[in-house]
């Protein structure tokens, strides 16, 4: 899969995405055994595998491997049963008891990728057997099973992966967690698949702020030993839904460190926005002020959104920090309110990044959220009119 190429210029006013947010059905993750038409919520072509097999066991094998992958399996028992998918499928896989003793012949050239597969147990017949068949690659199961999900998934179209929000703050109390739950509940109510991610460890559990009581279902702590391909539709089925969106918090007893914790949840962080791209047409992630979640979770990101007060301080400290962030698109939301002397252009002179939105007073905010209700103010005039711009710019429309 082509690397998703990135802006470095900070105060670029084009805000790139790969896809439009809106019109993508739920994701469903597929690992078929019959011949199938690939889902709509995957690619076309280039989004599905072929493995050529009458091993049973095999099958089951790499069915688990490429529900793991979310992409479409298609099994059959020979190579001359393939037809037009030979050369349509995003890979092949060809199971060595499909070769039989002789595999000088080997299988037809086609373009894409293809891959010997086997048990672990069988591994020196399939590097003799792929020298002899001039396979790409080698897969022995299972001892190679999450190597070979990773190579799976890598196959899916770029076009067809949601986008990845970052928001930060410039300084403490900015408003980067309020912007974050905005931006996805109104988004879930547009009818956007969404995802809020709290990428702040050490920020009390973002859930506090939309829920009076701890949800229940998956947190980070749940996931900080996490390692290799994470099943989109799994994670999907096991996150609370709050507001109509999707919510991944640190919950309020926070992180739970062990033994490789620090490394584990950085793993686990990659693995997470991978997997969130797939099942999600927008994820949006509070990232806070901690440096570690910046670099660790900032660098899977589209496009970073820093929210600094219109105060000259606090934009001095914002461009500190937009100097450390990794090599991603930065745009400013300033918050309100603009005192005399003071405007947005100001703002981003000193930051050295260009204005996306201004963001109002939300006088009711601070309540609400403790209340658990911030979520709702996303309704109020105001709320709708700064997340429908923020959007409506990532998505390339009219500002």
């Amino acid at each position: 899969m082509e690397e998703h190429s990135i802006a470095r210029d900070r105060r670029t006013g084009h805000l790139p995405m790969r896809r439009p947010l809106a019109g993508v059905p739920d994701s469903r993750a597929v690992a078929e055994t019959a011949a199938v038409g690939v889902p709509a919520w995957l690619p076309s072509r280039g989004g599905s595998v072929l493995l050529v097999t009458q091993s049973v066991a095999l099958q089951d094998e790499i069915g688990r491997v490429a529900a793991a992958a979310a992409v479409a399996l298609t099994v059959i028992p020979m190579m001359e049963a393939a037809g037009p998918q030979w050369e349509a499928a995003a890979a092949v896989l060809i199971g060595i008891d499909s070769l039989g003793a002789d595999a000088a012949g080997g299988p037809r050239r086609r373009q894409g990728p293809t891959l010997l597969v086997g048990f672990s147990s069988e591994r020196e017949q399939l590097w003799r057997q792929a020298a002899l068949s001039g396979a790409d690659r080698v897969a022995a199961v299972p001892e190679a099973s999450e190597w070979l999900a990773e190579f799976l998934s890598q196959l899916r179209d770029p076009a067809a992966e949601g986008f990845v929000l970052g928001v930060l703050g410039g300084s403490g109390g900015s408003g980067a967690s309020t912007l974050a739950v905005l931006l996805a509940a109104f988004a879930a109510k547009d009818g956007v698949r969404t995802l809020l991610v709290d990428g702040d460890e050490w920020g009390g559990g973002l859930d506090i702020a939309v829920c009076a009581d701890e949800p229940a279902g998956l947190q980070w702590p749940d996931l900080l030993a996490a390692s290799g391909t994470i099943n989109p539709d799994q994670l999907a089925a096991a996150l609370p839904v709050v507001a109509g969106f999707s919510l991944l918090s640190w919950g309020r007893h926070g992180p739970v460190r062990g033994a490789g914790g620090e490394r584990a949840s950085t793993g686990a962080g990659a693995q997470v926005l991978r997997s969130a791209r797939r099942g999600y047409e927008l994820t949006v992630v509070d990232l806070g002020r901690n440096r570690d979640s910046l670099v660790t979770l900032g660098c899977h990101c589209d496009q970073l959104l820093a929210v600094v007060p219109a105060q000259l301080r606090q934009a001095v400290a914002t461009a500190r920090i937009v100097r450390d962030l990794p090599a991603v698109p930065v745009a400013l939301v300033v918050r309100g309110p603009l005192r005399e002397g003071m405007d947005a252009e100001l703002i981003a002179d000193a930051v050295g990044c260009a204005v996306m939105a201004v963001m109002p007073v939300l006088r009711t905010a601070a309540a609400a959220t403790e209340r658990g209700q911030l979520a709702e103010i996303a309704g109020s005039r105001p709320a709708k009119k700064l997340a429908a711009g923020i959007l409506s710019a990532l998505r390339g429309g009219p500002r």
